[in-house]
């Protein structure tokens, strides 16, 4: 998903952060602070897909977590990498799955 547009429709999206495999910052919506969101989320799924593949599940294709406060949604396809942070947390579950139907849209 290289358009944040799309991920800008979802009403629980607070802000998001387009990024490549590596970290490199590409594009961010409501997010002041890009850059740093995108370096650490480019250590971050390159770790976890590390782990991913030593534990045979293959290329990693999503991470979510949420904390007291908010949640986070980290997508990987092809090559880039979209983080979008939820609020309220339990709204995640709704945003994965409207999440799923705008890239099926694409």
């Amino acid at each position: 998903m290289g358009d944040l547009k799309l991920v800008a429709k979802i009403p629980e999206v607070k802000s998001a952060v387009l990024t490549d495999m590596t970290g490199g910052f590409l594009d961010a919506l409501r997010e002041p602070d890009g850059e740093s969101v995108a370096a650490v989320i480019g250590f971050l799924t390159s770790t976890m897909n590390q782990a991913g593949e030593d534990l045979g599940l293959g290329a990693l294709h999503g991470i979510s977590f949420s904390g007291q406060a908010r949640a986070c949604l980290i997508v990987v396809q092809g090559g880039l990498v979209t983080t979008v942070f939820v609020e309220p947390p339990t709204s995640l579950p709704a945003v994965e799955k409207a999440f799923d139907t705008s890239l099926q849209g694409q």
